[in-house]
């Protein structure tokens, strides 16, 4: 269904090609959450002369043990560095269609962790003017993932907040509502991901009090027309590892870019997007760092490191390729591919070789996961 729904919005995208435009005028504040590999630690910020600390702060990103990389260190898995990967990837894409863009930070350290306060203040004053002018010609989006902070048991929904001023706090009611429409709008564009298992199924659209019992600090001072999108849950454990991936991390920033394209209409994407994952077709991968997988679905099997993935044309030649990484993710993207038939031949040591028989369409994602039969393989 959801992908009929963005069919049917890309056709109406078609229908007005003549009168086609890029995003010059726009302006989008990208908030990278988080920031720099501490994970709860404090930090004094300033000391007296006794060197005793006065104040102090506390680091919010999430580090999160993976198969490959199941202590703390810069290589494994952070938030930080997955929602700075998925905003640079939506800056590059934002700023070639000609819109005005400004980031929170561009690179992950513990000084880029800025006061949530400091963002929302500062996207004010970046997006302010343009808001008084046209607020439909301006958006704020925080890009965030999930947690259940260890008691995930197979959790993986996705999530968008938005917030409409429960602090009382005077802010513009119009540029709220705006907000609230972008979270709505944007969720089923940011849904558009067969590579994953959503569970449950359903997009979750909320007032971020009334879901989570407090306003976001990053939204609190906002105001002006913005949101915060939660997206995949970074610790539930089959995500967690395609996380590491940073062409996954940029298939969410594809999908960001298609609905700021739709909102702000602009030109659609005129090339399309292969993408998949390669695992075994009934082993179960079984680990401390994989274990909460949704029980009878393909995030158990095992993902195939090192599978080679050819892209041919329809004839049979060859026109890319992509190994799978070490990572247990079993991911791989083709990007920039022209609509068209095209062929996907899949191979890994061990495996019988898979041919598929693909459709590329413009400004969309043809994503499957794809299951490698092991004939020496005994449960």
């Amino acid at each position: 269904m959801r992908k009929l729904i963005l069919g049917i919005a890309l056709v109406l995208a078609g229908a007005t090609m003549a009168g086609a435009k890029d995003m010059t005028g726009k302006k989008v504040y990208i908030n990278a959450g988080h920031g720099g590999y501490w994970n709860g630690g404090y930090v004094a910020a300033e000391t007296d002369s006794l060197g005793n600390i006065i104040t102090s702060r506390k680091g919010n990103d999430r580090f999160v043990a993976t198969i490959p990389f199941p202590d703390e260190s810069e290589t494994g898995y952070w938030e930080s560095k997955s929602n700075l990967v998925k905003s640079l990837e939506l800056r590059r894409l934002l700023v070639a269609a000609g819109c005005d863009v400004k980031m929170s930070r561009v690179r992950n350290r513990e000084i880029d962790d800025k006061d949530l306060e400091h963002i929302g203040l500062d996207a004010n004053e970046f997006l302010g003017e343009a808001a008084a002018e046209n607020p439909a010609n301006v958006a704020f989006i925080a890009v965030h993932s999930n947690a259940l902070g260890g008691n995930n048991r197979g959790i993986n929904y996705f999530l968008n907040l938005y917030n409409m001023d429960a602090d009382t706090l005077g802010k513009n009611a119009d540029y709220m509502e705006l907000g609230k429409t972008m979270a709505n709008e944007s969720a089923l564009w940011l849904m558009d991901n067969e590579i994953t298992v959503w569970k449950p199924s359903a997009p979750k659209v909320w007032e971020d009090n009334k879901f989570l019992g407090f306003t976001l600090g990053v939204l609190r001072h906002l105001d002006v027309p913005g949101f915060l999108v939660e997206g995949s849950f970074h610790d539930y454990a089959p995500e967690t590892h395609r996380l590491l991936n940073d062409d996954y991390c940029k298939l969410s920033a594809y999908n960001m870019y298609r609905f700021f394209c739709d909102y702000f209409k602009a030109d659609m994407p005129s090339t399309g997007v292969v993408a998949g994952a390669v695992k075994h077709n009934k082993k179960i991968l079984v680990d401390k760092n994989f274990g909460n997988c949704v029980e009878g679905t393909h995030d158990c099997l095992l993902p195939i490191n090192g599978a080679v993935v050819t892209l041919l044309n329809k004839n049979g030649k060859k026109l890319q390729t992509y190994i799978t990484d070490e990572f247990y993710n079993g991911v791989y993207v083709f990007w920039d591919i022209k609509p068209g038939k095209y062929k996907v031949k899949i191979e890994a040591d061990g495996f019988e070789t898979q041919i598929l028989e693909i459709k590329v369409k413009a400004a969309e994602i043809t994503d499957q996961v794809t299951l490698l039969n092991d004939p020496n393989y005994v449960e």
